[in-house]
């Protein structure tokens, strides 16, 4: 008997293996990198005496504790200048290697290379007082109330903790939310499509964050009807990834307060606190010195690319220079009002006061500077601003968000500093150009999160639709502000419910531990595979061997692809399942090829219906076994879905291994020699 195309099904297999090949050497040369990192970092841990763990977690930190216990250590000069020589070659040389490679590398879950697994919940409360069309006290206690019912009983779905709490209460929904005279039934129902958008555009914009942060293979999913999940696998600043997940990064321009009528209220607060005073009424017109005229006021002329006045310490002038409960905590810098550090819990208090409340009038609020300012005195200053409630302009019409270095210019000040540079959209840069020309002179705001980060003053009309963010204290804090600004505001503010670390460390493990196990058990299938079957043994070792890397191979291909092949620790388990499974494909050819011998059939005869007739039940068990995987991954999360990846990816594997693979060894060997036995 003659073997049919053999030399097309010999390419078949080489292509295969090249294509194979191919994909798994950026994950071959990321682990040898890897191997490096650890060599180094168990040389540095034994040299400065700490533990190995202390190293790998403590490296790549923002604010390198490594480095500042070497520098604190008693080692010798040489020493350390040896130890920091290879610390700077792991934070940059190698980790810049080591990222490369790990972009095209297999991806690895939040359990082999450490992460961060966080669980979320939307507030779905603070979402409900933003769509209140009027808020009073009454309706501040109902959602106090129902906050409660939420987080005591997480299994309460949102329609009954609301209904239950409204009714209690004898008010219709109808009173704060959707139109007036609606059915307590319609409003619920206009609620509940809110709550399931504010989620579904939660989702949607953190990962789109996560996304443009450079996280990979995260895991996002929705949980419950409240919750959300996020794994993110390798990440190292922590810190970063927290404030940048749950920043709602709402964008307002607000107009401050004219400065006579900013005198009014600080004098109007300070009368209510020390009196006692409730009356909005504010008829004092004696001078406060709320701001001094001492600095010149910043020119947006030129896409609002002036400088800060909050930066401007020359001319500070005490603010409120009598005995005052309010004034007298506060202090002049340029044209803004300015906190010491050590007062700011105070004036946070006085400010909550209801007393002080009363003299604030309806549409103005204070807001804080985003950063601290530094003062002739050498202390610390929060700036506090008086502006407007309502915003002129929101992140809406942001179009897009992109970080710069300042070169200076006429601003020797702004050289060398990070800057956000915004562009509005057609309609926002229209409504923007409104705002600028009919506010002259006047202070805009610039506010994140009702955090200001700059007020200048409007010198001109600006019909271009752009400006610029300044004040960040870092190129990576400028980067975080334009990614979530780019990405949009959340609808509502999340909240962390649940925050577990994996370390890199537990993560290597993991890995050796797991692939261990794979090892062991794959070499105990291959021994007895050689035992029992003898030269037919070595084949379909032969077939496993290439199952294996096919099945590593496939990762790689479809985790380059952007389809979410990740190798995790259940997905370890997957390919343990899949050695077996290939195995089984071969139990199957041989013992229908042993029963045709014992026939009568020739050798090849045997080999031929034995292959033929073992195809259907292999197809069978391995396509039966593949629907499984494939609801699995549809259906299942973090675990499940690394499971059911690399046993999906295994079973094509092991198709093309244990029936072409194999079939193509025999047709090999038999155009090289007549056999005249089988060794099976």
């Amino acid at each position: 008997m003659k073997p049919k195309n053999l030399r097309t099904r010999a390419i078949v297999v080489l292509i295969v293996l090249l294509v194979a090949g191919y994909y798994l050497y950026p994950t071959l040369h990321y682990n040898q990198l890897r191997s490096q990192e650890e060599r180094e970092a168990q040389w540095i841990a034994q040299k400065m005496g700490v533990s190995y763990a202390y190293v790998i977690e403590s490296l790549y930190r923002a604010d390198s504790p490594l480095l500042d216990r070497l520098h604190s250590s008693t080692l010798e000069p040489s020493d350390k200048a040896e130890v920091e020589r290879r610390i700077s070659v792991l934070q940059t040389e190698l980790r810049d290697k080591m990222i490369a490679s790990r972009k095209a590398a297999i991806k690895q879950g939040l359990d082999l290379q450490g992460g961060m697994h966080l669980v979320l919940e939307v507030d779905i409360v603070q979402l409900m007082r933003n769509l209140a069309r009027q808020r009073d006290a009454r309706l501040d206690r109902m959602l106090a109330t129902l906050d409660r019912q939420l987080s005591d009983n997480p299994q309460i779905t949102f329609e009954e903790a609301v209904t239950t709490v409204f009714d209690a209460e004898g008010v219709k929904l109808s009173q704060y939310f959707g139109e007036a005279g609606e059915s307590n039934a319609t409003v619920i129902g206009y609620l509940i499509k809110q709550a399931d958008d504010a989620i579904d555009r939660s989702l949607e914009i953190l990962q789109n964050r996560i996304d443009q942060f450079g996280v990979s293979e995260p895991t996002i999913a929705k949980q419950g009807s409240r919750r959300i999940v996020l794994e993110l696998p390798g990440i190292q600043d922590q810190a970063r990834a927290r404030d940048l997940i749950g920043r709602t990064a709402l964008l307002e321009f607000k107009l401050l307060v004219e400065p006579e009528k900013a005198n009014d209220i600080l004098r109007g607060i300070d009368k209510a606190l020390a009196s006692g005073i409730t009356s909005t009424n504010i008829t004092d017109t004696t001078t406060a010195t709320a701001g001094t005229d001492t600095a010149e006021a910043i020119d947006l002329s030129k896409a609002m690319e002036g400088e800060s006045s909050s930066g401007d310490t020359t001319a500070a002038a005490d603010i409120g220079e009598g005995a005052t409960p309010f004034t007298g905590l506060l202090r002049g810098i340029g044209n803004d009002m300015a906190v010491a550090s050590g007062s700011v819990r105070s004036v946070r208090n006085l400010l909550s006061d209801p007393r002080a409340q009363s003299a604030i009038p309806s549409g103005i609020q204070f807001l804080w500077s985003a950063q601290p300012v530094a003062a002739g005195d050498g202390q610390e200053y929060h700036l506090l601003y008086m502006v407007k409630s309502d915003a002129e302009l929101t992140g809406g019409a942001l179009s897009d968000a992109m970080v710069t270095i300042g070169g200076g210019g006429d601003n020797f000040g702004r050289a060398g500093q990070p800057i956000v540079n915004l562009s509005l959209n057609r309609q926002g840069a229209r409504k923007f150009a409104r705002v600028t020309g009919a506010n002259i002179d006047k202070r805009l705001a610039i506010v994140l999160d009702d955090n200001i980060y700059m007020a200048p003053v409007i010198r001109s009309k600006i019909p271009d639709g752009r400006a610029i963010i300044e004040g960040t204290s870092s190129v990576e804090e400028a980067n975080d502000l334009a990614i979530v600004l780019r990405a949009g505001a959340l609808p509502t503010s999340v909240v962390i419910e649940e925050e577990r670390t994996v370390g890199p460390s537990l993560g290597r493990d993991s890995i050796r531990k797991g692939m261990s196990s794979a090892i062991i058990g794959g070499v105990l299938v291959m021994v007895f595979m050689i035992f029992y079957y003898h030269f037919s043994g070595v084949i379909a070792n032969i077939a496993l061997l290439l199952n294996i890397l096919l099945l590593f191979a496939g990762l790689a291909i479809f985790g380059a692809a952007g389809l979410g092949a990740t190798l995790s620790l259940p997905g370890i388990a997957g390919i343990a399942l899949t050695i077996g499974m290939a195995v089984d494909a071969n139990v199957l050819i041989f013992e229908r090829i042993r029963e045709e011998l014992e026939s009568g059939k020739t050798i090849w005869h045997a080999i031929s219906a034995g292959y033929d007739r073992a195809f259907v039940t292999i197809l069978d068990a391995n396509v039966t076994t593949l629907i499984a995987a494939l609801v699995l991954l549809q259906y299942g999360a973090g675990p499940v879905r690394g499971f059911a990846v690399t046993l999906a990816v295994g079973l094509v594997a092991n198709l093309f291994s244990a029936v072409f693979v194999t079939r193509l060894v025999y047709d090999w060997i038999a155009s090289r020699r007549t056999l005249t036995s089988l060794s099976i």
